[in-house]
């Protein structure tokens, strides 16, 4: 197993875990980690912790994985899945994760790139919440005519 798969392992189990320890142990302390690319990086280990487990406070049954597209640099294509909590919604993540690491295998700079379909669930929940409104404001003005 590369370096780089044990690494992606071990990321991927410390999120299913919402293990906040053993999730900045795999970056450098000033480790900078851009989760979108519009905004500011959380930079070093308190910031990350900090996001990780906002992040993590509103998911269970998380399962991750992955696939290596390079080494050097180092990019992955993942996924990951879980329940949004409150109401048990499973959520689908697709992304790609860019990062350079130490000497010591610790990541320094991680910048990663992604899409939920939880958008697109909300999106359709409101159209169709707009569609039902719209009919029944027809039904009303039918009623009154």
């Amino acid at each position: 197993m590369s370096a780089l798969e044990s690494w992606l392992d071990r990321y991927g189990r410390a999120w299913e875990a919402k293990d906040t320890t053993a999730f900045v142990a795999l970056f450098a302390a000033d480790a900078s980690y851009y989760w979108t690319p519009y905004r500011e990086p959380q930079r070093g280990r308190a910031e990350l912790a900090t996001a990780f487990e906002a992040a993590v406070a509103r998911q269970r049954s998380i399962v991750f994985t992955h696939t290596i597209w390079s080494s050097s640099p180092a990019v992955c294509h993942w996924h990951c899945e879980f329940l949004r909590v409150p109401g048990d919604h499973r959520v689908k993540l697709d992304g790609v994760f860019h990062m350079t690491f130490d000497g010591d295998g610790l990541c320094t700079e991680f910048r990663e790139w992604w899409h939920s379909d939880e958008f697109d669930h909300e999106e359709k929940q409101n159209h169709a919440e707009t569609q039902r409104h719209a009919e029944a404001q027809s039904s009303n003005t039918e009623t009154q005519l």
